[in-house]
């Protein structure tokens, strides 16, 4: 079955900037290039080594989202980027052109959801990969009945999550990932989930009740004294994170089957 990969380019250049920026290098003017021709090799190595038949580039719009508009500590504590990485963005978005992959953003959204609706649209016709580091992708993870499969390549560790990988990864399978990040919290995006429950108590609640809906409405069932408390205490700050961490799948993108048709 056919493929596509679905690039969160945000992601895809921090991890060049970062993995290079020990060994700059600059071009003749002096302007640094480093994670432009680290970021030029991580592309080619992905089209060489996984061989995508389709490959779409999803890109954050660098205005208010949804998010920030339900909470406005949402990535607040994130500082402002360091100048030579904001210098070749532009340089990365050029790669992306000349290697004739697509880029689509959407005002008010974030890549997520942009990876996450044309995942949606896609699978029913290809298999659809996930190229990102972040846990939150997890959530998209799956195998349809009528054939198709999303997954999720962590670029990170360099492994590719189906269900159960990210059973192993996470101790809860992809349709509770949401709810685990909305009692653990994701610190990456200032998501504050509840305080009190880690991990491992995330786990085995969800374990417990099946999904954090139970959770909250059968708390008093909780044996932790511990876990019990911090689940009505944060009742309001554990529905907010379940807003902020669900992916969108449904953005009022355009028509874009052109960018994945296999016909």
């Amino acid at each position: 079955m056919s493929a596509a990969y679905l690039l969160d380019t945000s992601s895809f250049i921090h991890r060049a900037f970062h993995a290079s920026k020990e060994r700059p290098t600059f071009t003749k003017d002096g302007k640094p290039n480093f994670a432009i021709n680290l970021f030029r090799n991580m592309l080619e190595r992905l089209q060489r080594d996984h061989k995508p038949d389709y490959l779409i580039a999803a890109c954050d719009v660098h205005a208010p989202t949804f998010r920030s508009e339900l909470y406005t500590q949402y990535k607040a504590q994130r500082p402002t980027p360091p100048e030579d990485l904001i210098s070749q963005i532009d340089g990365c978005m050029d790669v992306l052109m000349t290697a004739h992959v697509p880029t689509i953003n959407f005002p008010g959204y974030e890549a997520d959801d942009i990876i996450g609706t044309l995942a949606h649209r896609i699978v029913p016709i290809m298999d659809v990969v996930i190229v990102c580091g972040d846990k939150d992708m997890a959530q998209l993870v799956e195998v349809y009945a009528e054939g198709g499969c999303t997954r999720v390549w962590n670029t990170g560790k360099n492994k590719m999550l189906g269900v159960g990988e990210v059973l192993i990864e996470y101790g809860v399978l992809p349709h509770q990932i949401v709810d685990y990040l909305s009692l653990v919290g994701d610190t990456s995006d200032n998501v504050p989930g509840c305080k009190g429950i880690g991990p491992k108590g995330a786990v085995e609640l969800l374990k417990q009740f099946g999904n954090l809906q139970a959770v909250l409405n059968r708390s008093s069932e909780i044996s932790s004294k511990a876990y019990r408390h911090a689940i009505q205490n944060n009742r309001e700050m554990i529905l907010l994170s379940k807003k902020l961490v669900t992916i969108d799948t449904h953005v009022p993108l355009p028509d874009v089957s052109n960018l994945y048709s296999p016909f």
